[in-house]
């Protein structure tokens, strides 16, 4: 064993990997990420399951790990397919600075994982490092005034606010 191996860091969990991707995590550093672990809770999806429905009180940010999940909302006569959210991708972000109803049903279209940060990690993730905490929320912030300029603007399709 070399004298560099031993002070090499271990590789970073894949599933950190995915959540230092997605846009509210993509500034945090791997030490950051580590401090964030403790804060996420990890969910099991089944086929069919549904993880929120529209008009219900938020809660907060769902990454996707591994599966994939659809949006739909409430039309006046069916249901409309507002799109796909796949590994990498995170929804439910307004829930995390706010508790207001769901613009959308999520539903697992496959067994899926995701990880989970809820408004009340995010306060206690604020009060105990408070640099960090302030970085996630101006992200989420961020994320959600570029989706609502696109939507305005005609680039994006509806989905994106879901």
């Amino acid at each position: 064993m070399n004298l560099l191996s031993f002070f090499r860091l271990p590789p970073l969990d894949p599933k950190l990997k995915v959540v230092g991707a997605t846009a509210i995590f993509k500034d945090c550093t791997r030490k950051e990420l580590e401090v964030l672990k403790l804060y996420l809770h990890e969910r099991h999806y089944l086929a069919g399951e549904i993880v929120f429905d529209e008009g219900e009180e938020g809660e907060g940010v769902y990454i996707v790990i591994s599966g994939k999940f659809s949006a739909t909302r409430k039309g006046l006569l069916k249901k409309k397919k507002l799109g796909e959210i796949h590994p990498g991708e995170c929804f439910g972000e307004i829930a995390l600075l706010e508790a207001t109803p769901r613009l959308a049903t999520v539903v697992a279209e496959e067994s899926s994982v995701v990880l989970a940060m809820f408004r009340p990690e995010l306060l206690r993730l604020a009060e105990a490092r408070p640099r960090l905490g302030f970085k996630v929320a101006e992200q989420v912030a961020r994320l959600i005034s570029s989706r609502l300029r696109r939507l305005v603007e005609g680039t994006a399709e509806p989905h994106i606010l879901s």
